[in-house]
């Protein structure tokens, strides 16, 4: 019995000392939150609603300017350049919650010299209306980690980290607009891009007919309006990777003096903007320079995002287009060389006369030779445009003549414009468009896909290499 009550004795010393053990770790764990809540405190430095704000006032080295709330945007005063609207709502959102990394307490004079607070380099001064929370900014610290700043209304030095702080080093670089061209997908009526003084593309947006194309010239040519789309999309969100000197006189200096392109976008609303895209920055080529013509202003750009200067009208051109769809015609007539082939044809029902004899297309290779034929001089891939030459098409290399049930027929003409290059004329009008001749002549072109549909078929013909020519 003596033993037992020790060892309970025992058990309730050390369940005794264990719990004394917790309470001095809580004790301890308490007053370290509690300093931690009292250093949180002191490192409060505004809490404020941003959506109620209305002014803020940038004393910077650049100069003073004054930003207003206007018709749910932010607007510098005097109009003088579009505030970067990105740059308030970041510091708004900085400011509006500010809490410092740490705090040197109460500065005397030379504290402050030391600091950079004796003159700050930047004053900040947000307003709702009714209050104003200023900031004034210092020095950066020896290790670039941290800001120091101070506050109005408060007396002690605080930090605030490099990345923070460097949203309160207000310039006049900092506060205007970075966007490339002030508008939208939907706010563009036309782009012109120039090289060397001469047009490359020139797109117009028709606002009757929701649609863009090209001038007069390309009409015979089908535009790809996801091509522009594409662009735009890229075009109409470019900001500069830095802003750079303004009021540019040496226009040798960034390369404008021969400029790699020169753009003109004018906007539905009757504005235009202008600028010159310059030199490469590095040997890299990882940036170009661009000068706004109406302000002069240097920016740097990254070279792919600047890539729709470099588009031409070939590039607004769908990948590929069919002359005539298979299923839609009734027939066709082909003349390659002294060949003369005239085809009747019923797709969904898979028939099928060629020169007036059947052909068997339940027969699943013929039908396939004969899909791969007809695709090859159909289905146009244009490699190239020229709008600037009149060839004519008496005697074309190859000639396709589509048969239609409820409409017209559609003639198809491929000239040859030398450099194993055709020009193609529909209905004997030239479209501007050009194709490789490799696509009726070689291997897998519109002649060996003729040879194999008409030896699976059992047709015989001689295949010179070109023309062709039937045998006697």
């Amino acid at each position: 019995m003596k033993k037992v009550i020790i060892a309970m004795v025992a058990l309730l010393v050390v369940a005794g000392g264990s719990f004394g053990a917790f309470l001095a770790v809580k004790n301890k764990s308490d007053k370290e939150t509690e300093k931690q809540v009292s250093e949180l405190a002191e490192n409060e430095v505004f809490s404020f609603d941003s959506e109620n704000v209305t002014e803020i006032n940038f004393d910077c080295p650049d100069g003073h300017y004054r930003v207003v709330y206007e018709d749910e945007t932010w607007k510098l005063d005097n109009n003088e350049f579009v505030i970067d609207q990105d740059y308030i709502n970041t510091l708004l959102y900085l400011v509006s919650d500010f809490t410092a990394e740490t705090n040197y307490g109460v500065p005397d004079d030379a504290k402050k010299a030391m600091y950079g607070l004796d003159n700050p380099s930047e004053t900040i001064t947000v307003s709702d209306g009714t209050e104003n929370y200023t900031v004034y900014v210092g020095n950066i610290t020896p290790t670039n980690d941290y800001y120091y700043f101070m506050a109005e209304g408060k007396d002690k030095v605080y930090t605030v980290s490099s990345l923070q702080g460097s949203v309160l080093k207000a310039s006049r670089m900092m506060l205007k607009a970075k966007d490339l061209i002030p508008y939208g997908d939907t706010d563009i009526k036309q782009i012109t891009v120039k090289k060397d003084g001469v047009i490359t593309y020139d797109i117009t947006y028709d606002t009757e007919n929701s649609a863009w194309s090209m001038p007069e010239e390309y009409s015979e040519l089908p535009f790809d309006q996801t091509a522009v789309t594409s662009m735009l999309t890229t075009l109409t969100r470019l900001e500069a990777d830095q802003l750079l000197e303004e009021y540019l006189e040496d226009m040798t200096k960034y390369g404008f003096d021969k400029p790699t392109a020169e753009v003109s976008i004018k906007g539905i609303d009757g504005t235009e903007k202008n600028f010159l895209v310059g030199g490469q920055t590095d040997n890299n080529q990882t940036y170009l320079y661009v000068l706004m013509k109406d302000s002069n202003q240097v920016a740097r750009y990254y070279t792919s995002d600047l890539n729709f200067i470099n588009y031409r009208p070939l590039d607004f051109l769908p990948d590929s287009i069919a002359s005539a769809g298979i299923y839609n015609i009734n027939g066709f007539d082909f003349i390659f060389g002294d060949i003369q082939d005239s085809f009747t044809l019923n797709m969904n029902d898979r028939l099928l006369e060629m020169n007036g004899k059947s052909v068997d297309m339940e027969n699943t290779e013929i039908y396939t030779c004969f899909q791969n034929f007809y695709n090859s001089f159909t289905t146009l891939i244009f490699t190239d445009t020229d709008v600037e030459v009149t060839p004519d098409n008496s005697d074309p290399v190859l000639t396709a003549i589509y048969h239609f049930d409820d409409m017209d027929d559609v003639k198809i003409d491929f000239v040859d414009a030398g450099n194993d290059k055709c020009y193609i004329f529909k209905d004997d009008i030239y479209s501007g468009g050009i194709v490789d001749m490799g696509r009726l002549t070689g291997k897998n072109s519109a002649q060996s896909f003729y040879s194999s549909f008409c030896e699976r078929a059992g047709i015989v013909r001689t295949v010179k290499n070109n023309p062709l020519t039937e045998e006697e």
